[in-house]
C-alpha cells in the first residue's frame, strides 16, 4: 500500500518538504504517518502554535491509500498546482528518510 499525506496552506503559505508527501515500504497507516513526521509532517500545529488557528493544522496525519506510486503522484499532480516554488511532492521510503526523498 501506498499512503499520501496532503498539505493544507494554513496561513496562506505552504513549507517543505512539499505539498504531498507520499510515502511507500510502510507496514501499516500508523508506520506510514511515522515515517512522513521524520520527512517533515507535524501534528497539532494550530495547538503548538505554528498553524493558522483559522486556517486550521497544516498536516491532519490522516492518509490517502493509493495501489501504485504513480496513482500518488497522479492525485498530487492533480491537486494545486500553482507555483509557490515548492515540490508538489515528495517520495519516501523507511529506509533512510534523509536519503530516500526523491522528486
Amino acid at each position: 500500500m501506498i499512503y499520501s499525506f496532503r498539505q493544507n496552506n494554513s496561513g496562506g503559505f505552504y513549507c517543505q518538504p512539499a505539498k504531498y508527501i507520499i510515502v511507500t515500504g510502510a507496514r501499516d497507516n500508523e508506520h506510514a504517518t511515522e515515517i512522513a513526521m521524520q520527512a517533515g509532517m507535524y501534528l497539532q500545529g494550530v495547538a503548538a502554535g505554528s498553524d493558522c488557528s483559522c486556517c486550521g493544522d497544516r498536516w491532519n496525519g490522516v492518509s490517502n491509500e493509493f495501489d501504485t506510486v504513480e496513482d500518488a503522484i497522479r492525485t498530487a499532480n492533480d491537486w494545486d498546482t500553482s507555483d509557490t516554488g515548492l515540490r508538489q511532492y515528495v517520495v519516501v521510503d523507511d529506509l533512510d528518510v534523509a536519503d530516500t526523498i526523491l522528486e
